[in-house]
């Protein structure tokens, strides 16, 4: 949900700047191409609005990092190596409350259906109005006026031709069952043969479906009030293009007669609207802009460059935001695709009879707690549903104990030794097809190149590797160990040991998270950072091979199929 509300919001703001700068230069667009290209350059910016997913792209010039830490690579001097969590997300309550993204999501949804509610009893009263007040056009000569300007339109759909009392002005209306309402005006032939025209081209460009997308635009993004200027810029440009096309290869008198046509209108306007109707006034403020519009008869480009100049626009918001989950390490999605993989994602469903015990799921679905300790392990193997989780960073191993009459009597906690024994006989097929492939050498190699790879970004303080990725140097000496720390959150960005080595560094970082400078460790400095990670179990030998027969072959399969040039 996070996800989809960050990229509609992303969605909202690109399209909005792309929406205003488009308005912006459409009075110097106006003086060199036709009004037509115009409306339809709108019409791909709609589209925008309505296609919140764009591409996405490894270097944008923008990007919005998710609140997720990455998970670094600590790597042994051996050439193995294997990813670490940073900080561990919160646990929640077994309750599940509900997130901040839930909850906008939720207001999303009930301000959406507001407005499509609101739209539509507004037009169902607008129908309902129409119909009672409406009669059909019975005077012959009007009538034969319209089937002669169809009949040059092009035209061979019935379209039904109404007078309605409550109609302040002419429109067409009914998306499926179409039809042009007429005020009780007596129009002079000349003008009723303008205002027919006017609506024949709503109804020959299909403008009431635009005006459906722009409805259903604006929302989805009622929260956004630009989306509302950029609907009123585009039902005028709609009028001012339809305008454009009736006069199209006309005189001055002939354009002059049409802008008398439109201003007679303006003393008959009523407030009964609706969205899904063309306006043939639309508006005092409008008008100054129409009239000038009709009279300006000098020769527009057609204006092809415009809607490859919006579509590039739109497009670019791909570009220029990214937003991202996590980090950008191989290792982070290898780990969530190796999980889902197995079904390790924690179901509230499956696990809710836990919560009393003293069980949680972290806010994101995909971590267990069992008294604010990370889960290595968890099974339970009378349960209805898939009860195993296995995280190789937790702290814990649990499984479900029952009674002799089969009742669940609570949880008990597994020593090292069978827990491995529980994973072993889980991963025991899938080890054996991996280990029978012989790909375990080439794998091995790949996995050191892509770790390898990190510590380029070191290459300027004098850290470098040798062509196999198995020994660090630093200004010639070799590396013996290598720490780059956050100090703040507890995690690695990257680690290296090696026994043979004889220089111990660390890297040191600013308040922004950028490297400063690489130092040298003391004895006592480096044997702390042993120990720390020796405590957290990150570089236990027992643990190390566990891994390594368990998952590890799996894990570089899955770097090979996902980054292959890696």
């Amino acid at each position: 949900m996070q996800n989809f509300m960050l990229t509609l919001l992303i969605c909202s703001v690109t399209m909005s700047v792309s929406g205003m700068l488009y308005m912006a230069v459409t009075p110097f667009l106006a003086q060199r191409y036709s009004p037509k290209v115009q409306y339809y350059a709108w019409l791909i910016i709609v589209i925008g609005f309505l296609i919140p997913f764009r591409p996405r792209f490894k270097n944008p010039f923008v990007k919005i990092i998710s609140t997720d830490a990455a998970m670094p690579v600590i790597q042994l001097g051996s050439g193995t190596h294997f990813t670490t969590l940073a900080a561990p997300p919160a646990a929640v309550s077994p309750a599940m409350p509900v997130t901040w993204w839930q909850a906008a999501a939720v207001v999303w949804v009930m301000g959406m259906a507001a407005f499509l509610i609101y739209q539509i009893i507004r037009h169902c009263r607008f129908l309902k109005m129409t119909k009672r007040w409406s009669d059909p056009v019975m005077d012959a000569d009007v009538l034969n006026l319209f089937e002669n300007i169809r009949k040059e339109a092009g035209i061979s759909e019935k379209i039904s031709l109404y007078q309605c009392e409550c109609a302040g002005t002419p429109m067409l209306t009914g998306l499926i069952h179409p039809r042009i309402l007429l005020p009780h005006i007596q129009f002079a032939p000349d003008e009723l043969r303008f205002i027919l025209c006017h609506e024949l081209v709503h109804y020959k460009r299909k403008d009431l479906w635009y005006k459906s997308l722009l409805l259903l635009a604006a929302s989805v993004h009622w929260f956004n009030p630009l989306m509302y200027l950029i609907t009123k810029a585009v039902n005028m440009q709609c009028e001012i293009s339809c305008d454009s096309e009736v006069v199209n290869r006309t005189d001055a008198d002939t354009r002059l007669h049409y802008s008398e046509t439109i201003i007679g209108v303006v003393r008959y306007q009523s407030n009964l609207k609706t969205a899904l109707a063309t306006n043939f006034y639309g508006g005092k403020k409008g008008m100054k802009k129409r009239i000038f519009s009709i009279m300006d008869a000098r020769n527009k480009k057609a204006g092809l460059s415009v809607l490859c100049g919006i579509l590039l626009l739109t497009f670019a918001g791909g570009f220029a935001v990214s937003a991202k989950e996590g980090a950008e390490f191989a290792s982070v999605n290898t780990r969530e695709d190796f999980f889902f993989d197995y079904g390790f994602e924690p179901s509230p469903d499956i696990y809710a009879k836990y919560f009393s015990n003293g069980i949680s799921i972290s806010e994101d679905g995909k971590k267990l707690f069992y008294k604010d300790q990370n889960v290595k392990l968890f099974v339970d193997e009378t349960a209805d549903g898939q009860a195993f989780y296995y995280d190789e960073y937790g702290t814990v191993n649990l499984s479900a104990a029952y009674n002799s009459s089969g009742e669940f009597t609570g949880l008990d906690v597994l020593s090292e030794e069978d827990a491995r024994k529980i994973r072993t006989e889980f991963f025991a097929d899938d080890a054996a097809k991996e280990k029978n492939s012989g790909k375990v050498g080439d794998d091995m190699k790949e996995e050191a190149d892509t770790a390898g790879n990190k510590f380029d970004s070191y290459a300027p303080w004098g850290i470098t590797m040798n062509a196999d990725k198995t020994i660090v140097y630093f200004n010639g000496q070799r590396v013996r160990l290598f720490v780059d720390k956050n100090e703040t959150n507890d995690f690695y960005y990257a680690a290296w040991i090696d026994e043979e080595g004889s220089v111990d560094l660390s890297a040191v970082r600013d308040s922004s998270g950028q490297i400063k400078n690489i130092v040298t460790l003391s004895g006592e400095a480096a044997q702390s950072y042993r120990n720390d990670m020796e405590a957290s179990g990150r570089l236990s030998e027992e643990k190390l091979n566990a891994l390594e027969d368990e998952v590890t072959q799996r894990v570089t399969d899955k770097i090979n199929k996902l980054y292959p040039e890696n």
